[in-house]
């Protein structure tokens, strides 16, 4: 067998190391689960005339693994501009492009994907009266944060059923979950209303970042009388995190005073080297250095505590530029500081 290099590995024989990696016990699972018998006996043939795999290729394939297992789920949970957002955060545009690359085609065959894209109350209204089982199936299926959500809110008399149900479902035929997902996604277009976080309100966004002041403010107190839930929605998206970088220097030491330590440290456990350097430029050499200290080793962060820290930051950002102690520039005015 020639020497094993990551360019020159098929998906068997990078799934087969992956495996491997995880260990005999977990790996029984996973083939039990996620494989059918044809599929499972060609990879325990890979598995077989794997030997001494370097360590090194062990690293950038289960580093491979990671990052398109990464990018499956952003496209299942916001879709393909949101996917590519997050991903370009993390490894940058070129890298980015290179995983959506992998994983777009083969992201559609994902069962009830379009269900972990909607409002959890909007799911629960709809998936509520199903059949236990039917709920069992599809919660086996949504990210486990959505599933718990639903499952407490069922009655009580239904949890322990659909949670049995959940604990001994096995293989399911693609046959089944492929009818299931069909009449289930038929009934959602009629009932579960479109999330407003996507299409439209994007564009409006886009437009607004480029308005003067006063175009925007009138914009905003209008739809605040009309439609208070919208304008929040676009206030939310009006200023992102990663467009710190925008502001001047001041502005970032301003803002950085108003700032908890533990959800700067978190915001910036998951945002671009651009901005966290522009950030550590604004902070003293003792504090950032401990900033940094409490980043290396504050463990695993969930994505969703990264999201809602960068937030909070975003929202003492847009107070302190209401007040006008700050200004964000739109439509090419110049950043200032009172």
């Amino acid at each position: 067998m020639p020497e094993l290099s990551p360019g020159n590995l098929n998906g068997w024989q990078k799934a087969a190391i992956v495996l491997i990696a995880l260990g005999s016990e977990i790996s029984a699972r996973v083939l039990k689960k996620n494989f059918s018998d044809e599929e499972v006996e060609r990879l325990t043939q890979e598995i077989s005339l794997l030997e001494n795999v370097p360590k090194e290729v062990q690293r950038i394939v289960l580093e491979e693994f990671a990052q398109i297992s990464r990018a499956r789920e952003y496209l299942i949970q916001g879709g393909l501009d949101y996917a590519r957002d997050m991903l370009e955060k993390a490894v940058g545009p070129q890298k980015a492009a290179e995983i959506l690359e992998k994983v777009s085609v083969s992201i559609q065959k994902v069962p009830f994907a379009n269900l972990r894209r909607t409002e959890p109350r909007h799911l629960f209204n709809f998936i509520k009266d199903e059949h236990p089982q039917t709920i069992a199936l599809v919660l086996n299926y949504l990210h486990p944060e959505q599933s718990a959500m639903l499952l407490a809110a069922l009655p009580s008399e239904v949890q322990a059923d659909v949670a049995r149900r959940v604990a001994i479902i096995d293989r399911v035929s693609p046959e089944v979950i492929k009818e299931v997902e069909n009449i289930l996604e038929r009934k959602m277009s009629v009932i579960v209303p479109q999330d407003k976080s996507s299409g439209g309100i994007k564009s409006l966004v886009n437009i607004l970042n480029r308005v003067d002041r006063a175009t925007e403010k009138t914009i905003l107190e209008e739809l605040e009388g009309s439609d208070p839930e919208l304008a929040d929605e676009i206030r939310k998206l009006m200023f992102v995190f990663e467009d710190i970088v925008k502001l001047h220097d001041v502005a970032i030491q301003r803002v950085l005073r108003e700032v908890d330590q533990k959800d700067l440290a978190k915001a910036m456990r998951g945002s671009t080297e651009e901005v966290n350097n522009r950030i550590f430029k604004n902070m003293s050499k003792r504090a950032a250095d401990m900033l940094r200290e409490e980043i290396t080793f504050m463990g695993p962060v969930r994505l969703r505590d990264v999201e809602e820290a960068q937030q909070r930051i975003v929202q003492i950002i847009r107070r302190l530029d209401e007040a006008g102690e700050i200004f964000i520039a739109r439509g090419g005015e110049d950043a200032l500081i009172l």
